[in-house]
């Protein structure tokens, strides 16, 4: 057997006990499994030709990975600040000293942002990296850049990944994170009429993200009021306390995941518009280079329950 054939053994070994490392350890919800598959897949969609087919022959790729980040975050504490970010922690709405770091000067976040949470900066790394691997022609390695790229700006438009609240945690109302992002999307994801606006192609790409960010973190207070709501004179685990949250969060979270869905779409197209819109292959390219990749990936997402447990 030649070297590189054994070198490759060993790497597909070295995934092979990765992917079991990852199957016993407890899952990380951000925006929560579900949902972040059904952005992936409804993005798609949502994309102007010719990206539109040539994604959906990679679709199957985009929703069974759409976690991926989640699962690189239960190994590597540094990923999981990639999730979030919690600018109410030393500023403001409408966030003047943020604003001046990330759209006036447009630099790398300070040890303070980044310790609060560095998602929006991240977006912009993974469009470039996306961006990078179309011109390339570098199928495989696009795969992998728009799922990471598809993930960290779901997670933006969660309104709880922009609060320091964001589970509840200062207002006695611990386990909202998840009852809003997964038990909540999950119950009525099925009976909703998504939709998202048109795709974009965004020329000025620190103002879409810092944009998605105020949008998102102007509604974590409905959704705390909206959990309040729900349980006040009972407990959370009353029969009633579900439907009545539901009722009330519910429209909320069905335009988060609109506005996720335009997000994610934008965010692939300006890549590819940026690319210099590279010929797209009729057929689906290799993708091991992926698997690969997220074994040895000292990156990731922030699975709520994984910064505390709680993210």
């Amino acid at each position: 057997m030649e070297m590189g054939s054994l070198f490759y053994s060993g790497r597909v070994r070295m995934l092979g006990a990765f992917v079991l490392m990852f199957a016993a350890a407890p899952p990380a919800r951000s925006w929560g499994t579900q949902a972040h598959q059904l952005v992936n897949a409804r993005a798609v969609e949502n994309l102007p030709e010719p990206l539109r087919t040539y994604l959906r022959t990679r679709k199957i790729y985009l929703v069974e990975h759409a976690t991926d980040p989640d699962l690189v975050a239960q190994n590597d504490p540094s990923e999981r600040l990639h999730h979030f970010t919690d600018a109410d922690a030393y500023d403001k709405d409408p966030f003047p000293t943020l604003q001046k770091h990330f759209l006036q000067q447009g630099r790398p976040p300070t040890s303070v942002e980044r310790r609060n949470g560095d998602s929006i900066w991240q977006i912009e790394y993974f469009t470039n990296q996306l961006t990078a691997a179309l011109r390339r022609h570098n199928w495989g390695e696009a795969d992998y850049d728009a799922v990471f790229l598809a993930h960290y700006a779901s997670d933006l438009t969660q309104p709880l990944h922009t609060l320091s609240n964001y589970d509840g945690q200062f207002t006695h109302q611990a386990g909202v994170h998840s009852r809003f992002e997964s038990e909540l999307v999950n119950a009525l994801k099925d009976g909703w009429t998504l939709k998202p606006q048109p795709t974009t192609n965004e020329a000025n790409l620190r103002a879409r993200i810092f944009g998605e960010f105020l949008a998102s973190y102007r509604q974590g207070d409905a959704v705390l009021v909206a959990d309040r709501r729900a349980v006040a004179g009972r407990t959370y685990v009353d029969p009633q306390f579900s439907p009545t949250f539901q009722k009330l969060a519910g429209p909320l979270a069905e335009k988060r995941l609109d506005a996720a869905i335009s997000f994610v779409s934008s965010l692939w197209y300006t890549a590819w518009v940026r690319a210099g819109r590279p010929a797209l292959p009729a057929q689906k390219a290799e993708v091991k280079v992926n698997a690969l990749r997220l074994a040895d990936r000292g990156h990731g997402g922030r699975g709520e329950e994984i910064r505390t447990g709680r993210r």
